[in-house]
C-alpha cells in the first residue's frame, strides 16, 4: 500500500476494502486515477499525469486498488471500453485477478479494448481475463487489435 500513501485518506479507504477481500473498489475521486496516471510505471504509456474530472462527469466508471486499476468508458448501451493502469507490482497474477473482479462488478454485457499490436504483455493479460481478439482496426490513425469480453 506504499504507492497510495501520497493520496489523502487512501490508506483508510484501502484498509476497509482489503478487509472485505476486494482487490479493487469503485472510486468517485479523480485524484486516485490521476495519481496512478502520473506514477513512473504508468505515465509514459498514458502521457500522464492526467486530469480525470471530466471523465467522472461523463459517467466513466473507475475501479482502483493498491497497484492501480481500470477505467470503463461508456461507448454504447451495456458496452464500455476498458483502459488499464497498473504499476509493475500490479502486473501478473494480481492484475488478472483485479481485472476479473472489476469486470464482475461492472454492470455491462460487453467490454472492449484496443491494444497496440506490439504490446504483447497487455494482449496476454486481456486473454487471461477472458477477452478474445476480434479484429485489427485503425482508430485515430493507429492500428489496434480490438479485444472483446462479454458476459
Amino acid at each position: 500500500m506504499e504507492c497510495l500513501a501520497n493520496i489523502p485518506d487512501m490508506c483508510a479507504f484501502a484498509d476497509r476494502r482489503f478487509d472485505a477481500g476486494d482487490l479493487l473498489d469503485r472510486t468517485y475521486r479523480p485524484d486516485i486515477p490521476a495519481y496512478f496516471s502520473g506514477h513512473p510505471d504508468i505515465a509514459g504509456a498514458v502521457g500522464g499525469p492526467l486530469d480525470f474530472t471530466r471523465a467522472f462527469a461523463e459517467g466513466t466508471q473507475f475501479y482502483f486498488g493498491e497497484h492501480g486499476g481500470l477505467m470503463f468508458e461508456w461507448s454504447a448501451p451495456d458496452t464500455y471500453e476498458v483502459h488499464i493502469m497498473l504499476t509493475k507490482a500490479g502486473r501478473g497474477a494480481w492484475g488478472v485477478a483485479a481485472t476479473k473482479e472489476a469486470l464482475s462488478k461492472l454492470d455491462a454485457s460487453r467490454v472492449w479494448a484496443r491494444i497496440l499490436p506490439a504490446n504483447r504483455p497487455l494482449a496476454i493479460h486481456a486473454r487471461l481475463c477472458g477477452f478474445r481478439k476480434v479484429e485489427l482496426r485503425t482508430l485515430a490513425g493507429r492500428a489496434y487489435h480490438l479485444y472483446e469480453w462479454s458476459k
